[in-house]
C-alpha cells in the first residue's frame, strides 16, 4: 500500500487497532462486525493470532456495503450489550462503512470500558502517525485521551 501510494503514510485497520489496544493494555476483547460468519471467522483469526482473546463476537450479517452503511443506531447500542460480559476489557467494532463512532463513544460511558470504532482508531492513527497529537473530544476516550 505504501508503494502504490507513492511513499506516503497509510494507515490500516489492523495496525490501528493494535497501537490503540496496546494504550489500554487490554487482552481480552468483544468484537462488533457488519459481517457474516466467513467474515467474521477472519476478524476472530486477525485478533487471535495478534494476541488478543476474543471472549465474544456478534456479526451482524450485512448481505452488503450498503447496508452496513443504514445499520441503525439502536441495532448498534444492542450488538454492544452483546459482546459485553464481565470478561471483556475492550470492545472493538470493526468494519469502516458502520456509522459507529458516537454509538462507541456513548457506549463507553455506560459500560466503564474501551469501545473503540473503526472509524475512530482509523482517525486516530492517521493523526499520530502524521505527528498530530491534537484531543479530541466527543469520539470516546482513544481521541480524548491518547
Amino acid at each position: 500500500m505504501k508503494s502504490a501510494s507513492g511513499g506516503l503514510p497509510v494507515t490500516m485497520s489492523p495496525d490501528a487497532f493494535t497501537t490503540a489496544l496496546s494504550h489500554y493494555g487490554v487482552r481480552r476483547l468483544g468484537v462488533i462486525t457488519p459481517y457474516v460468519p466467513a467474515g467474521d471467522d477472519s476478524v476472530s483469526r486477525f485478533f487471535t493470532e495478534s494476541g488478543y482473546d476474543v471472549v465474544s463476537m456478534t456479526g451482524l450479517g450485512c448481505s452488503s456495503p450498503e447496508r452496513i452503511a443504514h445499520v441503525p443506531e439502536p441495532e448498534l447500542r444492542e450488538a454492544v450489550k452483546a459482546v459485553d460480559t464481565p470478561d471483556v476489557e475492550a470492545i472493538v467494532q470493526v468494519g469502516t462503512n458502520m456509522a459507529m463512532m458516537r454509538v462507541a463513544a456513548g457506549a463507553e460511558a455506560w459500560l466503564g470500558k474501551p469501545v473503540i470504532s473503526n472509524n475512530t482508531v482509523l482517525y486516530w492513527r492517521a493523526l499520530r502517525q502524521n505527528g498530530i497529537a491534537d484531543r479530541i473530544r466527543g469520539f470516546g476516550s482513544l481521541a480524548e485521551k491518547y
